[in-house]
């Protein structure tokens, strides 16, 4: 009679129903495991980085220390103190060289005049007309490369696919008429 019953003897359970309310002290009992496991990590973590840093200090003080420098500063010798307000300054003085009149060279009579002048007199005048240089001694005398032609004219010798010669006697097909 006892194979007839997989789950062994019925006299162990207890007649009724399940229970809904929770187990606090399991509940607790699980938490406080919980927040041991984490100080128990945290402290075995802080151990184990303090012999890093030991171990740090013991490197750096068989070595020299080198000077720390500011991120963004150039090292020594410094030919500029403040680089930005440097920067500044010169963009400062450009711009104020292409908006102003000056001589660029007085002797040669060259002069400068505002951007915004010169543009309005090259869109009312357009470009000047300057004669081609001279030319230069010992420079073959024509340099310029020939346009180029249609791909219809290209002869043989520029790329044009040339008929490969027949070898042997020509095919039937290929005589007059069509026939043999």
């Amino acid at each position: 009679m006892e194979d007839a019953i997989p789950q062994g003897v019925p006299g162990g359970l207890r007649a009724g129903h399940e229970t809904t309310g929770i187990q606090l002290k399991g509940l607790l009992l699980g938490a406080g495991a919980l927040v041991a496991v984490i100080a128990v990590c945290q402290l075995v973590l802080g151990l184990w980085m303090g012999g890093f840093r030991r171990q740090e200090e013991r490197i750096d003080a068989l070595y020299p220390s080198r000077h720390a420098i500011e991120v963004d500063q150039f090292p020594q010798p410094r030919l500029q103190e403040s680089p930005p307000v440097d920067l500044e300054a010169m963009m400062r003085e450009e711009r104020a060289r292409i908006a102003s009149y000056g001589w660029v060279d007085k002797k040669a009579g060259i002069a400068r005049i505002p951007v915004d002048r010169a543009m309005d007199i090259l869109a009312r005048q357009g470009l000047p007309k300057v004669a081609a240089p001279p030319p230069t001694p010992g420079a073959p005398p024509d340099t310029t490369i020939p346009p180029a032609r249609k791909r219809e004219e290209a002869g043989p010798e520029e790329g044009r696919p040339t008929r490969p010669e027949s070898k042997g006697p020509p095919r039937p097909e290929s005589k007059q008429g069509g026939k043999s």
